[in-house]
């Protein structure tokens, strides 16, 4: 039992794959691909997207890497942008991973020509994403 330990320990790992859900949302974000950059595809009622490279915004905080992607933006009426706030996660290589639960936010910036209407000029909607991360080779 403890070289079963010891070899697991020393296939510890950070995923790298994320595959998450609640709802209608259903997000899968991968830190790296065959081409080499980060992935991510989001979708929901309304829409099915993916994003490479530098439609993707990541900035590391101090409450875990906030990914961001633009989903819509409609000059003169909002912006909406996606975030999903990931912990670093750590897993045993060989195993189907560790299960997660991260929030998700959708963030709506409403624009005018005019300039920014009264009231708040962000609006959220959080989301408790459920799902799995897991380490994968590339």
């Amino acid at each position: 039992m403890k070289r079963e330990t010891e070899d697991a320990m020393h296939n510890l790992t950070q995923a790298n794959l994320f595959e998450l859900s609640r709802g209608e949302i259903h997000v899968t974000y991968s830190t790296t691909n065959i081409l080499g950059g980060p992935m991510l595809s989001y979708r929901d009622s309304h829409a099915s997207k993916s994003f490479r490279g530098d439609e993707i915004r990541i900035e590391k905080t101090a409450i875990g890497d906030v990914i961001t992607v633009t989903l819509e933006t409609i000059p003169d009426l909002k912006t909406v942008t996606f975030s999903l706030i990931l912990p670093a996660v750590t897993v045993i290589q060989q195993l189907t991973g560790a299960r997660i639960q991260v929030p998700g936010v959708t963030t709506t910036a409403p624009t005018t020509i005019a300039g920014p209407p009264p009231g708040p000029q962000l609006l959220y909607d959080v989301v408790k994403l459920r799902g799995t991360a897991q380490f994968i080779i590339t």
